[in-house]
């Protein structure tokens, strides 16, 4: 996964599974998913996000990066 800020991408972040939080302010400058646009794969593991928003998802293999916005019943930001 790519890091926003443009720094490197940590090994840990690259292996530790994704989390998401609702958010409400999108940045301009933020890549925007739409939900029926992702992977069927992607779209059950943001449906069945934890409690915690911990993602049940391979981090190596989504095209998700740590980050992005997911439009969904609200905005949710990929971690």
């Amino acid at each position: 996964m790519s890091s926003q800020d443009g720094q490197p991408t940590s090994v840990a972040d690259v292996t530790t599974p994704p989390t998401v939080v609702p958010v409400s302010d999108v940045p301009s400058s933020a890549r925007v998913h739409h939900f029926d646009e992702l992977s069927e794969r992607t779209q059950v593991a943001l449906s069945t996000a934890t409690p915690t928003g911990r993602l049940d998802i391979d981090p190596s293999t989504t095209r998700l990066s740590r980050g992005d916005i997911v439009v969904f019943t609200e905005y949710l930001r990929i971690q």
